[in-house]
């Protein structure tokens, strides 16, 4: 025969179970929510590729900088309604990078691509207009 007292702790015991597993259901729902919402909010470790892009848009190179490896192809596209020409640093004659020059203007529409192959931080402007300017960080 099972005593009152005892029932009530059985009772006891069963609530204290329930409300254990409501808190531990609520921190997975919780944690699967807070791990969605902000690895989808973080930038990702993209994989090394040997390509970058470069927009020429109507007032400005996007993006101004970037960083990459020794030996990426860098393309820089047209994105504008005149042609651009996307060359190094000093203006007009190119010579900190003379390689980096494609010694023509790029068409709206266009792409010009280069391959930086010397490390270093290479700032550069549109040869057309030179107000226009972006630097590009070459690492090993």
């Amino acid at each position: 025969m099972i005593n009152l007292s005892q029932s009530g702790l059985i009772a006891v015991v069963k609530n204290q179970h329930l409300v254990a597993l409501i808190i531990l259901i609520g921190a997975l729902v919780a944690g699967g929510w807070w791990f969605l919402t902000y690895q989808n909010n973080t930038p990702k470790n993209n994989p090394v590729t040997n390509t970058s892009i470069v927009l020429m848009k109507e007032d400005s190179f996007e993006p101004e900088t970037i960083t990459i490896k020794k030996g990426v192809v860098v393309t820089f596209k047209n994105e504008d309604k005149v042609a651009r020409w996307p060359a190094s640093n000093i203006h007009p004659t190119h010579t900190i990078y003379p390689e980096f020059d494609p010694q023509k203007p790029i068409e709206p529409g266009q792409s010009w691509s280069f391959t930086f192959d010397k490390v270093g931080s290479w700032k550069d402007h549109d040869h057309l207009i030179p107000s226009i300017r972006g630097i590009i960080v070459v690492t090993e």
